[in-house]
């Protein structure tokens, strides 16, 4: 059994309209202005209104920052500084999927360390949170709101790359499944299949360890029994409801134990070709499970038999029987099987050598050499 340390020191509020709690909370820790950092599809499906009437009713001061992408720049993080420093807010609060609220941790990150985004790569940034940071999810998969990185897009480089600190897990997470209720099935199926892969990867990687595990398999069983309703009647509260829980309790998991290949792989898509991080994933993980297979039967087994799946055959046949099952959800919510994505032998090459450099690939439960990388890219893509 590995050893680990547990500490996400967020404090989580689950509850359908709990976003009516965002100005008292804010007003009982003493903040007086916040810049609120979103997208411009979440501002306009009016996710933002609860949270504006809140906090005008606390009299807390706000400006909104809508200009993130669909994977997070560093001049969106730049932008959203300068407006944070013009006018001195005293908080941030980060509504809309991850990419909003990893936009806001590396903003927090900046303004604590004093730095450009790009220099705050390397290592574990240590300290205390120079201002409060709220994270409020309005999808269900990412689980940035209880995790300690931001994931940024270098555009010059094409390349994502991770800023990680102590400081950088949110104050606050306000999980409201209401919220959700506004997502279209394609963007619930995707980012569904997201969190599933932060808990699929989480369960098997060499980090995982018993408390990541028991949030692993209770994600991926909430997952697995209400991913279909949410997808397929949206206003089904309970099923967003179950997601929305699923989503935080994968994001804990991956956030104490690591990722693996399909982290690995999908980063670089996103980099390069600005494919959505939940497509990417939901389309990787069926391949990435079936290659890392044979390296953890026996868990794999144990994860398939608590989603009742047929536990009279062997570990190895039980293991292949759980990747089919997720192929099939991943079917059944409409994923495709194929990226959008025609490149060339030059530009696969350079994706390749992407992968085998990420930072998720030591903690796969088998190695990865960039035959494996190439082979698996081969099945999810066009090369010319």
């Amino acid at each position: 059994m590995n050893p680990f340390n547990f500490n996400v020191p967020t404090k989580i509020i689950f509850e359908p309209g709990s976003t009516s709690r965002l100005g008292s909370l804010l007003s009982d820790d003493g903040v007086n202005s916040a810049l609120v950092i979103t997208d411009k599809g979440v501002l306009k499906a009016g996710c933002l209104e609860g949270v504006f009437d809140s906090l005008d009713s606390m009299g807390i001061i706000h400006e909104t920052y809508d200009g993130v992408e669909q994977n997070p720049t560093e001049n969106n993080v730049r932008e959203a500084l300068r407006i944070l420093r013009e006018c001195n807010y005293d908080s941030i609060i980060a509504v809309g999927g991850g990419s909003s609220i990893d936009t806001a941790k590396a903003v927090v990150a900046m303004t604590k360390e004093g730095k450009d985004i790009g220099e705050l790569y390397e290592g574990v940034l240590k300290g205390d949170a120079p201002l409060s940071l709220v994270a409020i999810p309005t999808t269900a998969g990412t689980g940035s709101e209880v995790t300690w990185s931001a994931v940024i897009t270098d555009t010059e480089r094409k390349v994502k790359e991770t800023a990680r600190g102590e400081f950088m897990y949110p104050k606050i997470a306000l999980i409201d499944p209401e919220l959700t209720i506004s997502l279209p099935s394609h963007i619930t199926a995707s980012t569904g299949m997201d969190a599933l892969t932060h808990a699929m990867e989480a369960f098997i990687t060499k980090g995982a360890h018993a408390m990541s595990d028991a949030l692993a398999m209770e994600a991926s069983l909430l997952i697995f029994e209400n991913l279909r309703d949410a997808v397929n009647d949206g206003s089904n509260l309970k099923a967003r409801s179950a997601m929305s829980i699923a989503s935080t309790l994968a994001g804990m998991s991956f956030s104490i134990s690591g990722l693996g290949v399909v982290h690995g792989m999908a980063e670089p898509l996103g980099g390069r070709y600005n494919v959505p991080h939940g497509i990417a994933n939901s389309i990787l993980l069926p391949h990435c499970l079936s290659f890392n297979c044979d390296a953890v039967e026996g868990k794999l087994a144990i994860m398939a038999r608590l989603l009742g799946i047929n536990g009279n055959h062997s570990e190895h046949d039980t293991s292949h029987l759980l990747v089919k099952e997720v192929a099939r959800l991943s079917d059944d919510v409409g994923i495709p099987h194929k990226l959008d994505v025609v490149i060339n032998q030059d530009e696969f090459d350079s994706l390749i050598t992407d992968a085998s450099k990420n930072s998720c690939l030591p903690a796969n439960p088998k190695p990865v050499s960039r035959k494996d990388i190439a082979s698996i890219y081969s099945n999810v893509l066009k090369v010319e």
